[in-house]
Protein backbone atom coordinates (compact mmCIF):
# COMPACT_ATOMS: atom_id res chain seq x y z
CA UNK A 1 0.00 0.00 0.00
CA UNK A 2 2.92 2.58 0.64
CA UNK A 3 4.29 1.77 -2.42
CA UNK A 4 1.26 2.37 -4.17
CA UNK A 5 0.61 5.22 -2.60
CA UNK A 6 4.20 7.10 -3.05
CA UNK A 7 3.45 6.54 -7.00
CA UNK A 8 0.20 8.70 -6.95
CA UNK A 9 2.45 11.17 -5.05
CA UNK A 10 4.69 11.12 -7.55
CA UNK A 11 2.19 11.66 -10.48
CA UNK A 12 0.22 14.33 -8.40
CA UNK A 13 3.18 16.25 -8.06
CA UNK A 14 4.32 16.41 -11.63
CA UNK A 15 0.29 17.03 -12.51
CA UNK A 16 0.24 20.16 -10.22
CA UNK A 17 3.64 21.48 -12.81
CA UNK A 18 1.83 20.68 -15.77
CA UNK A 19 0.26 24.04 -17.17
CA UNK A 20 -1.49 23.32 -20.82
CA UNK A 21 -1.17 26.55 -21.94
CA UNK A 22 2.83 26.60 -22.05
CA UNK A 23 3.80 23.17 -22.20
CA UNK A 24 2.83 20.21 -24.77
CA UNK A 25 2.59 16.93 -23.63
CA UNK A 26 5.28 15.18 -25.18
CA UNK A 27 7.63 16.94 -24.08
CA UNK A 28 6.06 16.93 -20.62
CA UNK A 29 6.27 13.48 -20.47
CA UNK A 30 10.31 13.57 -21.82
CA UNK A 31 11.00 15.69 -19.08
CA UNK A 32 9.48 13.70 -16.51
CA UNK A 33 10.91 10.17 -17.70
CA UNK A 34 14.58 12.06 -17.39
CA UNK A 35 13.86 13.58 -14.08
CA UNK A 36 12.73 10.06 -12.79
CA UNK A 37 15.53 8.09 -13.63
CA UNK A 38 16.30 7.15 -10.15
CA UNK A 39 13.47 5.20 -9.45
CA UNK A 40 12.96 1.89 -10.06
CA UNK A 41 12.14 0.71 -13.99
CA UNK A 42 8.50 -0.58 -12.01
CA UNK A 43 7.50 2.35 -10.69
CA UNK A 44 9.05 4.27 -13.50
CA UNK A 45 6.63 2.65 -15.67
CA UNK A 46 3.76 2.60 -13.96
CA UNK A 47 4.49 6.51 -13.22
CA UNK A 48 4.70 7.70 -16.86
CA UNK A 49 1.74 5.60 -17.82
CA UNK A 50 -0.30 6.79 -15.18
CA UNK A 51 0.67 10.39 -16.97
CA UNK A 52 0.29 10.31 -19.63
CA UNK A 53 -3.18 8.77 -19.42
CA UNK A 54 -4.41 11.76 -17.22
CA UNK A 55 -2.64 14.14 -19.73
CA UNK A 56 -4.70 12.58 -22.55
CA UNK A 57 -7.80 12.55 -21.26
CA UNK A 58 -7.64 15.66 -18.71
CA UNK A 59 -10.31 17.09 -20.21
CA UNK A 60 -13.01 14.56 -19.78
CA UNK A 61 -11.46 14.48 -15.82
CA UNK A 62 -11.77 17.73 -15.55
CA UNK A 63 -15.49 17.38 -16.89
CA UNK A 64 -15.92 14.28 -14.43
CA UNK A 65 -13.99 16.03 -11.48
CA UNK A 66 -16.06 19.66 -11.90
CA UNK A 67 -18.86 17.80 -11.79
CA UNK A 68 -17.82 16.27 -8.33
CA UNK A 69 -16.86 19.42 -6.52
CA UNK A 70 -20.18 20.91 -7.46
CA UNK A 71 -22.36 18.11 -6.58
CA UNK A 72 -20.54 16.62 -3.44
CA UNK A 73 -17.48 18.16 -2.88
CA UNK A 74 -17.84 21.45 -1.72
CA UNK A 75 -16.40 20.27 1.84
CA UNK A 76 -13.33 19.11 -0.27
CA UNK A 77 -9.96 21.72 -0.80
CA UNK A 78 -9.12 22.58 -4.30
CA UNK A 79 -5.27 21.26 -3.49
CA UNK A 80 -6.66 17.39 -4.64
CA UNK A 81 -7.91 18.49 -7.61
CA UNK A 82 -4.84 16.44 -9.14
CA UNK A 83 -5.64 13.24 -6.73
CA UNK A 84 -8.99 13.20 -7.93
CA UNK A 85 -8.24 13.21 -11.66
CA UNK A 86 -5.69 10.04 -10.81
CA UNK A 87 -8.35 8.34 -8.82
CA UNK A 88 -11.06 9.10 -11.73
CA UNK A 89 -8.67 7.57 -14.48
CA UNK A 90 -7.83 4.59 -12.93
CA UNK A 91 -11.64 3.85 -11.87
CA UNK A 92 -12.48 4.74 -15.85
CA UNK A 93 -9.67 3.70 -17.78
CA UNK A 94 -7.04 1.00 -15.77
CA UNK A 95 -9.72 -0.73 -14.05
CA UNK A 96 -10.20 -3.86 -15.53
CA UNK A 97 -6.67 -4.52 -16.06
CA UNK A 98 -5.49 -3.57 -12.45
CA UNK A 99 -8.53 -6.12 -10.79
CA UNK A 100 -10.51 -4.75 -8.13
CA UNK A 101 -8.18 -5.70 -5.36
CA UNK A 102 -4.91 -4.06 -6.87
CA UNK A 103 -8.11 -0.83 -7.45
CA UNK A 104 -8.97 -1.23 -3.33
CA UNK A 105 -5.02 -1.38 -2.25
CA UNK A 106 -4.38 1.97 -4.24
CA UNK A 107 -7.38 3.69 -3.12
CA UNK A 108 -6.62 2.60 0.75
CA UNK A 109 -2.83 4.01 0.36
CA UNK A 110 -4.56 7.60 0.42
CA UNK A 111 -5.56 9.46 3.25
CA UNK A 112 -8.91 7.93 4.50
CA UNK A 113 -10.68 11.29 5.14
CA UNK A 114 -10.10 12.12 1.16
CA UNK A 115 -11.49 9.35 0.03
CA UNK A 116 -14.55 8.03 2.29
CA UNK A 117 -16.79 10.26 3.40
CA UNK A 118 -20.80 7.98 5.89
CA UNK A 119 -23.76 10.94 6.73
CA UNK A 120 -24.43 12.19 10.83
CA UNK A 121 -27.60 10.24 10.54
CA UNK A 122 -26.41 7.05 10.37
CA UNK A 123 -24.78 7.22 14.13
CA UNK A 124 -27.87 9.22 15.64
CA UNK A 125 -30.64 6.79 16.22
CA UNK A 126 -34.15 7.56 15.10
CA UNK A 127 -37.07 8.91 16.68
CA UNK A 128 -39.12 5.86 16.17
CA UNK A 129 -37.29 3.67 17.83
CA UNK A 130 -36.95 5.99 20.91
CA UNK A 131 -41.05 6.01 20.82
CA UNK A 132 -40.59 2.33 20.01
CA UNK A 133 -38.89 1.64 23.66
CA UNK A 134 -41.53 4.38 25.43
CA UNK A 135 -44.29 2.34 24.10
CA UNK A 136 -42.59 -0.90 25.50
CA UNK A 137 -42.09 0.44 28.69
CA UNK A 138 -44.90 2.19 29.40
CA UNK A 139 -46.84 -1.48 28.35
CA UNK A 140 -44.50 -3.75 30.79
CA UNK A 141 -45.62 -1.24 33.65
CA UNK A 142 -49.31 -1.60 32.94
CA UNK A 143 -49.29 -5.54 32.34
CA UNK A 144 -47.35 -5.78 35.63
CA UNK A 145 -50.31 -2.98 37.29
CA UNK A 146 -53.10 -5.33 35.93
CA UNK A 147 -51.61 -8.66 36.96
CA UNK A 148 -51.02 -7.24 40.87
CA UNK A 149 -54.37 -6.08 40.95
CA UNK A 150 -55.99 -9.29 39.63
CA UNK A 151 -54.08 -11.26 42.02
CA UNK A 152 -55.31 -8.57 44.99
CA UNK A 153 -58.59 -9.05 43.51
CA UNK A 154 -58.26 -13.48 43.83
CA UNK A 155 -56.72 -13.38 46.96
CA UNK A 156 -59.01 -10.69 48.74
CA UNK A 157 -61.54 -12.93 50.03
CA UNK A 158 -59.18 -15.48 51.58
CA UNK A 159 -57.00 -12.88 54.09
CA UNK A 160 -58.52 -12.63 57.24
CA UNK A 161 -57.98 -8.77 58.63
CA UNK A 162 -57.08 -7.55 61.96
CA UNK A 163 -60.12 -5.62 64.18
CA UNK A 164 -58.16 -3.05 64.41
CA UNK A 165 -57.01 -1.65 60.69
CA UNK A 166 -59.54 -0.85 57.69
CA UNK A 167 -60.00 -3.62 55.30
CA UNK A 168 -58.10 -2.37 52.44
CA UNK A 169 -54.57 -1.48 54.72
CA UNK A 170 -54.97 -5.37 56.26
CA UNK A 171 -55.78 -6.93 52.72
CA UNK A 172 -52.92 -5.06 51.54
CA UNK A 173 -50.38 -5.90 54.03
CA UNK A 174 -51.05 -9.56 53.95
CA UNK A 175 -51.04 -9.71 49.94
CA UNK A 176 -47.36 -8.11 50.40
CA UNK A 177 -46.21 -10.87 52.25
CA UNK A 178 -47.73 -13.56 50.61
CA UNK A 179 -47.85 -12.84 46.62
CA UNK A 180 -44.12 -11.23 46.34
CA UNK A 181 -42.76 -14.93 46.64
CA UNK A 182 -45.11 -15.95 43.29
CA UNK A 183 -44.66 -12.43 41.55
CA UNK A 184 -40.59 -13.01 41.95
CA UNK A 185 -41.36 -16.39 40.63
CA UNK A 186 -43.33 -15.46 37.21
CA UNK A 187 -40.64 -14.59 35.31
CA UNK A 188 -42.52 -14.95 31.91
CA UNK A 189 -45.36 -12.64 31.64
CA UNK A 190 -47.55 -12.07 28.60
CA UNK A 191 -47.57 -8.36 27.20
CA UNK A 192 -49.26 -6.53 24.53
CA UNK A 193 -47.51 -5.46 21.13
CA UNK A 194 -46.69 -2.08 20.76
CA UNK A 195 -48.57 -0.68 17.40
CA UNK A 196 -46.06 -0.84 14.81
CA UNK A 197 -45.09 3.07 14.24
CA UNK A 198 -43.98 3.83 10.52
CA UNK A 199 -40.68 4.38 9.40
CA UNK A 200 -40.15 6.91 7.26
CA UNK A 201 -37.81 6.79 4.53
CA UNK A 202 -36.19 8.32 1.36
CA UNK A 203 -35.82 6.71 -2.07
CA UNK A 204 -32.59 5.88 -1.82
CA UNK A 205 -33.07 3.83 1.64
CA UNK A 206 -35.97 2.12 -0.11
CA UNK A 207 -33.84 0.73 -3.31
CA UNK A 208 -30.85 -0.02 -0.84
CA UNK A 209 -32.81 -2.07 1.23
CA UNK A 210 -34.64 -3.74 -1.46
CA UNK A 211 -31.21 -4.36 -3.60
CA UNK A 212 -29.93 -6.03 -0.40
CA UNK A 213 -32.54 -8.46 0.38
CA UNK A 214 -33.42 -9.55 -3.69
CA UNK A 215 -29.18 -10.19 -3.53
CA UNK A 216 -29.70 -11.99 -0.13
CA UNK A 217 -32.16 -14.30 -1.69
CA UNK A 218 -30.81 -14.92 -4.79
CA UNK A 219 -28.10 -15.77 -3.19
CA UNK A 220 -30.20 -18.51 -1.29
CA UNK A 221 -31.82 -19.68 -4.14
CA UNK A 222 -28.22 -20.46 -5.30
CA UNK A 223 -27.24 -22.38 -2.44
CA UNK A 224 -30.63 -24.05 -2.46
CA UNK A 225 -29.77 -25.41 -6.38
CA UNK A 226 -26.27 -26.38 -5.35
CA UNK A 227 -27.67 -28.30 -2.56
CA UNK A 228 -29.69 -30.01 -5.04
CA UNK A 229 -27.13 -30.81 -7.82
CA UNK A 230 -25.48 -32.66 -5.05
CA UNK A 231 -23.10 -30.21 -3.39
CA UNK A 232 -21.28 -31.18 0.17
CA UNK A 233 -23.43 -30.49 3.73
CA UNK A 234 -21.94 -27.70 5.99
CA UNK A 235 -22.95 -29.66 9.17
CA UNK A 236 -19.44 -30.81 9.90
CA UNK A 237 -17.98 -27.65 9.42
CA UNK A 238 -20.83 -25.49 11.46
CA UNK A 239 -19.91 -28.73 13.74
CA UNK A 240 -16.39 -27.59 13.97
CA UNK A 241 -16.98 -23.91 13.97
CA UNK A 242 -18.97 -24.29 17.25
CA UNK A 243 -16.19 -25.80 19.01
CA UNK A 244 -13.79 -23.09 18.00
CA UNK A 245 -16.47 -20.89 19.43
CA UNK A 246 -16.60 -22.29 22.80
CA UNK A 247 -12.88 -22.81 22.77
CA UNK A 248 -12.60 -18.61 22.25
CA UNK A 249 -15.39 -17.73 24.75
CA UNK A 250 -13.20 -19.80 27.29
CA UNK A 251 -10.34 -18.08 26.20
CA UNK A 252 -11.89 -14.61 26.35
CA UNK A 253 -13.25 -15.01 30.04
CA UNK A 254 -9.64 -16.22 30.77
CA UNK A 255 -8.67 -12.90 29.06
CA UNK A 256 -11.31 -10.89 31.43
CA UNK A 257 -10.42 -12.88 34.91
CA UNK A 258 -6.71 -11.93 33.95
CA UNK A 259 -7.16 -8.58 33.40
CA UNK A 260 -9.25 -7.92 36.60
CA UNK A 261 -6.69 -9.46 38.37
CA UNK A 262 -3.80 -7.49 36.92
CA UNK A 263 -6.30 -4.20 37.75
CA UNK A 264 -6.36 -5.28 41.41
CA UNK A 265 -2.26 -6.03 41.29
CA UNK A 266 -1.95 -2.58 40.01
CA UNK A 267 -4.11 -0.79 42.69
CA UNK A 268 -2.27 -2.60 45.51
CA UNK A 269 1.27 -1.52 43.56
CA UNK A 270 0.00 2.04 43.34
CA UNK A 271 -1.25 1.92 47.26
CA UNK A 272 2.47 1.04 47.99
CA UNK A 273 3.70 3.35 46.13
CA UNK A 274 1.16 5.96 47.81
CA UNK A 275 2.54 4.91 51.20
CA UNK A 276 6.14 5.27 50.24
CA UNK A 277 5.40 8.98 49.44
CA UNK A 278 3.61 9.50 52.51
CA UNK A 279 6.11 8.62 54.23
CA UNK A 280 9.08 10.05 52.17
CA UNK A 281 6.46 13.47 52.47
CA UNK A 282 6.66 13.21 56.43
CA UNK A 283 10.01 13.29 56.54
CA UNK A 284 10.65 16.08 54.36
CA UNK A 285 8.07 18.13 56.36
CA UNK A 286 9.71 17.49 59.17
CA UNK A 287 13.12 18.71 57.69
CA UNK A 288 10.86 21.78 56.30
CA UNK A 289 9.52 23.09 59.68
CA UNK A 290 13.13 23.31 61.32
CA UNK A 291 14.61 25.47 58.14
CA UNK A 292 11.35 27.60 58.13
CA UNK A 293 11.54 28.57 62.21
CA UNK A 294 16.07 29.48 60.99
CA UNK A 295 14.19 31.39 58.38
CA UNK A 296 11.95 33.25 60.41
CA UNK A 297 15.02 34.34 63.04
CA UNK A 298 17.00 35.75 59.98
CA UNK A 299 13.90 37.35 58.58
CA UNK A 300 13.34 39.03 62.21
CA UNK A 301 16.57 40.62 61.75
CA UNK A 302 16.40 41.94 58.21
CA UNK A 303 13.35 43.90 59.00
CA UNK A 304 14.75 45.54 62.28
CA UNK A 305 17.61 46.71 59.82
CA UNK A 306 14.91 47.53 57.24
CA UNK A 307 13.21 49.94 59.72
CA UNK A 308 16.65 51.55 60.61
CA UNK A 309 17.24 52.53 56.77
CA UNK A 310 13.32 53.77 56.43
CA UNK A 311 13.34 55.96 59.44
CA UNK A 312 17.04 57.72 57.57
CA UNK A 313 14.34 57.90 53.93
CA UNK A 314 11.60 59.05 56.15
CA UNK A 315 13.68 61.87 57.76
CA UNK A 316 14.94 62.57 54.22
CA UNK A 317 11.42 62.99 52.68
CA UNK A 318 10.13 65.43 55.29
CA UNK A 319 13.40 67.61 54.48
CA UNK A 320 12.76 67.80 50.60
CA UNK A 321 8.64 68.44 51.13
CA UNK A 322 9.69 71.89 52.69
CA UNK A 323 10.51 73.47 49.34
CA UNK A 324 7.50 72.74 47.40
CA UNK A 325 5.58 75.72 48.90
CA UNK A 326 7.68 77.70 46.77
CA UNK A 327 7.53 75.31 43.43
CA UNK A 328 3.72 75.51 43.73
CA UNK A 329 3.80 78.80 43.49
CA UNK A 330 6.41 79.34 40.76
CA UNK A 331 3.84 77.18 38.55
CA UNK A 332 0.77 79.01 39.78
CA UNK A 333 2.41 81.97 38.21
CA UNK A 334 3.02 80.05 35.00
CA UNK A 335 -0.80 78.87 34.56
CA UNK A 336 -2.31 82.39 34.68
CA UNK A 337 -0.22 83.76 32.02
CA UNK A 338 -0.66 80.73 29.96
CA UNK A 339 -4.57 81.33 30.52
CA UNK A 340 -4.51 84.80 29.33
CA UNK A 341 -2.89 83.97 26.10
CA UNK A 342 -5.31 81.38 25.33
CA UNK A 343 -8.23 83.62 25.98
CA UNK A 344 -6.98 86.30 23.57
CA UNK A 345 -6.39 83.93 20.68
CA UNK A 346 -9.96 82.47 21.51
CA UNK A 347 -11.46 85.34 21.09
CA UNK A 348 -9.43 86.27 17.63
CA UNK A 349 -10.58 82.99 16.40
CA UNK A 350 -14.23 83.88 17.10
CA UNK A 351 -14.16 87.47 15.19
CA UNK A 352 -12.88 85.06 12.14
CA UNK A 353 -15.89 82.53 12.41
CA UNK A 354 -18.12 84.89 12.65
CA UNK A 355 -16.83 86.85 9.57
CA UNK A 356 -16.74 84.11 7.35
CA UNK A 357 -20.19 82.85 8.62
CA UNK A 358 -21.68 85.95 6.93
CA UNK A 359 -19.81 85.61 3.67
CA UNK A 360 -21.28 81.97 3.10
CA UNK A 361 -25.41 83.20 4.01
CA UNK A 362 -24.93 85.98 1.48
CA UNK A 363 -23.75 83.09 -1.35
CA UNK A 364 -26.45 81.30 0.42
CA UNK A 365 -29.26 84.17 -0.50
CA UNK A 366 -27.83 84.71 -4.09
CA UNK A 367 -28.20 80.62 -4.76
CA UNK A 368 -31.99 80.91 -3.80
CA UNK A 369 -32.88 84.01 -5.95
CA UNK A 370 -31.29 82.23 -8.65
CA UNK A 371 -33.32 78.81 -8.62
CA UNK A 372 -36.73 80.59 -7.80
CA UNK A 373 -35.76 82.54 -11.24
CA UNK A 374 -35.16 79.46 -13.29
CA UNK A 375 -38.66 78.08 -11.35
CA UNK A 376 -40.66 81.20 -13.24
CA UNK A 377 -39.29 80.25 -16.76
CA UNK A 378 -42.30 78.27 -18.65
CA UNK A 379 -41.60 74.49 -19.34
CA UNK A 380 -42.60 72.71 -22.82
CA UNK A 381 -45.09 70.42 -22.87
CA UNK A 382 -43.75 66.31 -24.03
CA UNK A 383 -45.05 64.69 -27.52
CA UNK A 384 -47.90 62.24 -28.04
CA UNK A 385 -46.94 58.84 -29.06
CA UNK A 386 -49.47 56.42 -31.18
CA UNK A 387 -48.77 53.24 -30.22
CA UNK A 388 -50.24 51.67 -33.14
CA UNK A 389 -47.21 53.52 -35.80
CA UNK A 390 -44.68 52.33 -37.11
CA UNK A 391 -41.26 53.80 -36.08
CA UNK A 392 -39.63 53.56 -39.80
CA UNK A 393 -35.84 53.02 -39.28
CA UNK A 394 -35.76 51.05 -42.32
CA UNK A 395 -35.14 47.87 -39.95
CA UNK A 396 -36.44 44.39 -40.93
CA UNK A 397 -39.41 43.31 -38.92
CA UNK A 398 -40.16 46.23 -37.70
CA UNK A 399 -44.07 46.63 -35.73
CA UNK A 400 -45.90 48.91 -34.01
CA UNK A 401 -45.42 48.24 -29.71
CA UNK A 402 -49.48 47.08 -30.03
CA UNK A 403 -48.28 44.32 -32.54
CA UNK A 404 -45.45 43.37 -30.13
CA UNK A 405 -47.62 43.22 -27.42
CA UNK A 406 -49.72 40.87 -28.63
CA UNK A 407 -46.97 38.49 -29.97
CA UNK A 408 -45.28 38.84 -26.51
CA UNK A 409 -48.95 37.29 -24.98
CA UNK A 410 -48.66 34.74 -27.47
CA UNK A 411 -45.78 33.94 -26.96
CA UNK A 412 -46.86 33.11 -23.08
CA UNK A 413 -49.49 31.64 -23.86
CA UNK A 414 -47.36 28.79 -25.88
CA UNK A 415 -44.93 28.55 -23.23
CA UNK A 416 -47.79 27.91 -20.26
CA UNK A 417 -48.99 25.00 -22.25
CA UNK A 418 -45.59 23.38 -22.55
CA UNK A 419 -45.03 23.98 -19.25
CA UNK A 420 -48.06 22.21 -18.25
CA UNK A 421 -47.27 19.49 -20.58
CA UNK A 422 -43.76 18.70 -18.70
CA UNK A 423 -46.07 19.11 -15.60
CA UNK A 424 -48.16 16.23 -16.49
CA UNK A 425 -45.83 14.31 -17.35
CA UNK A 426 -43.84 14.40 -14.27
CA UNK A 427 -46.65 13.58 -12.49
CA UNK A 428 -47.30 10.51 -14.32
CA UNK A 429 -43.66 9.80 -13.66
CA UNK A 430 -43.83 10.42 -9.93
CA UNK A 431 -47.18 8.21 -9.36
CA UNK A 432 -45.18 5.36 -11.87
CA UNK A 433 -42.57 5.73 -9.29
CA UNK A 434 -44.35 6.15 -5.85
CA UNK A 435 -46.08 2.69 -7.27
CA UNK A 436 -42.58 0.85 -7.75
CA UNK A 437 -41.78 2.30 -4.01
CA UNK A 438 -44.66 0.42 -2.79
CA UNK A 439 -44.09 -2.52 -4.19
CA UNK A 440 -40.62 -2.31 -2.92
CA UNK A 441 -41.74 -1.58 1.01
CA UNK A 442 -44.19 -4.69 1.13
CA UNK A 443 -41.35 -6.75 -0.34
CA UNK A 444 -39.08 -5.20 1.96
CA UNK A 445 -41.52 -5.62 4.90
CA UNK A 446 -41.81 -9.56 4.55
CA UNK A 447 -37.71 -9.66 4.32
CA UNK A 448 -37.53 -7.71 7.71
CA UNK A 449 -40.24 -10.09 9.25
CA UNK A 450 -38.27 -13.02 8.40
CA UNK A 451 -34.86 -11.63 9.40
CA UNK A 452 -36.54 -10.77 12.44
CA UNK A 453 -37.87 -14.10 13.13
CA UNK A 454 -34.25 -15.46 12.03
CA UNK A 455 -32.62 -12.86 14.50
CA UNK A 456 -34.58 -14.35 17.40
CA UNK A 457 -33.96 -18.09 16.87
CA UNK A 458 -29.97 -16.87 16.90
CA UNK A 459 -30.70 -14.36 20.25
CA UNK A 460 -32.13 -17.63 22.08
CA UNK A 461 -28.95 -19.72 20.79
CA UNK A 462 -26.91 -16.68 22.10
CA UNK A 463 -28.82 -16.73 25.84
CA UNK A 464 -28.21 -20.55 25.95
CA UNK A 465 -24.43 -20.51 25.10
CA UNK A 466 -23.80 -17.82 27.63
CA UNK A 467 -25.75 -19.38 30.63
CA UNK A 468 -22.76 -21.97 30.01
CA UNK A 469 -20.89 -22.55 33.27
CA UNK A 470 -17.54 -19.53 33.04
CA UNK A 471 -13.87 -20.03 33.60
CA UNK A 472 -12.49 -22.89 34.94
CA UNK A 473 -10.09 -21.53 38.58
CA UNK A 474 -7.71 -23.72 37.38
CA UNK A 475 -5.51 -21.96 34.80
CA UNK A 476 -2.21 -21.20 35.81
CA UNK A 477 -1.80 -17.75 34.80
CA UNK A 478 -5.36 -16.86 36.70
CA UNK A 479 -3.68 -18.56 39.99
CA UNK A 480 -0.32 -16.79 39.65
CA UNK A 481 -2.30 -13.65 39.32
CA UNK A 482 -3.86 -14.31 42.42
CA UNK A 483 -0.75 -15.52 44.40
CA UNK A 484 0.95 -12.19 43.59
CA UNK A 485 -2.10 -10.09 44.57
CA UNK A 486 -2.15 -11.87 47.63
CA UNK A 487 1.15 -11.04 48.52
CA UNK A 488 1.12 -7.33 47.61
CA UNK A 489 -1.93 -7.09 49.75
CA UNK A 490 -0.24 -8.70 52.38
CA UNK A 491 2.54 -6.21 52.14
CA UNK A 492 0.19 -3.27 52.11
CA UNK A 493 -1.22 -4.13 55.57
CA UNK A 494 2.34 -4.51 56.86
CA UNK A 495 3.51 -1.36 56.17
CA UNK A 496 0.56 0.29 56.81
CA UNK A 497 1.33 -1.05 60.67
CA UNK A 498 4.43 0.37 60.58
CA UNK A 499 2.92 3.73 59.65
CA UNK A 500 0.67 3.90 62.07
CA UNK A 501 3.31 3.13 64.83
CA UNK A 502 5.82 5.89 63.58
CA UNK A 503 6.26 7.98 66.68
CA UNK A 504 4.74 11.80 66.51
CA UNK A 505 7.77 14.68 65.75
CA UNK A 506 8.56 16.72 68.41
CA UNK A 507 6.65 20.41 68.65
CA UNK A 508 8.91 23.40 67.75
CA UNK A 509 10.31 24.88 70.62
CA UNK A 510 8.76 28.26 72.00
CA UNK A 511 9.90 31.54 71.10
CA UNK A 512 12.85 33.04 73.06
CA UNK A 513 12.72 36.24 75.15
CA UNK A 514 15.07 37.97 72.83
CA UNK A 515 12.64 36.93 70.03
CA UNK A 516 9.55 38.38 71.74
CA UNK A 517 11.54 41.39 72.22
CA UNK A 518 12.52 42.33 68.49
CA UNK A 519 9.21 41.40 67.47
CA UNK A 520 7.67 44.02 69.66
CA UNK A 521 10.19 46.83 68.60
CA UNK A 522 9.43 46.25 65.13
CA UNK A 523 5.69 46.45 65.44
CA UNK A 524 6.79 49.64 67.68
CA UNK A 525 8.40 51.23 64.91
CA UNK A 526 5.94 50.29 62.35
CA UNK A 527 3.20 51.92 63.88
CA UNK A 528 5.33 55.11 64.09
CA UNK A 529 6.64 55.34 60.82
CA UNK A 530 2.88 55.05 59.27
CA UNK A 531 2.02 58.17 61.77
CA UNK A 532 4.94 60.44 60.60
CA UNK A 533 3.42 59.26 56.67
CA UNK A 534 -0.24 60.49 57.68
CA UNK A 535 1.23 63.54 59.04
CA UNK A 536 3.06 64.58 55.76
CA UNK A 537 0.64 63.56 53.49
CA UNK A 538 -2.34 65.93 54.88
CA UNK A 539 0.37 68.66 55.41
CA UNK A 540 0.81 68.19 51.41
CA UNK A 541 -2.79 68.14 50.86
CA UNK A 542 -3.65 71.15 52.34
CA UNK A 543 -0.83 72.88 50.39
CA UNK A 544 -2.47 71.73 47.05
CA UNK A 545 -5.90 72.83 48.25
CA UNK A 546 -4.46 76.05 49.33
CA UNK A 547 -2.99 76.68 45.61
CA UNK A 548 -5.98 75.45 43.95
CA UNK A 549 -7.77 77.91 45.64
CA UNK A 550 -6.26 80.84 44.71
CA UNK A 551 -5.80 79.75 40.90
CA UNK A 552 -9.50 79.71 40.93
CA UNK A 553 -9.81 83.39 42.49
Amino acid sequence: MAYYGKCIETVIEQLNKFQPEKDSPEQFLEATSTALQTLSPQKQAFVLELLSGCLEYRKLMAVVVDAFYVRAGWLCPRADYSLFQVICYLAMFQLQELGFQLFCDIVKAQPVDKMHKVPRSTYQPPKEQQLLEMAKRFNRWKAEELLLQANIEEMRCAVPRSQGEPPMQASKKKLQLQLMPQIMKTSKLTFYKPSEVPVKLNTAAILREGSLYQQQVEKELQRVDQLVDGAGDFSEFLEWQKKMQAKDREEELTAGECRRLLGKLSREEAILARQHVMQENKQKANQKKEETAELLQQCAERRLQEEKSMKELVEQVTEAQKNIKLVQMKLLKDRRQTVQEVMEESRELLQRSAETAKEEQKRRCELISQLRALETQPMRKGKLVDLTQIPGYGLEGEMSVVELRERLALLKESQRREEEEKRDQIIQGKRARSQELQNRLEQISLCRAAMGRSAALRWEEKKARSAAPGVSSQDERVLELQRKVEEKVAERRRKQATLKSVPVPAPRPARTKAWAHLEQQHWRDLQQSRERRLRTLQLSTSAAGHGRRQEAA
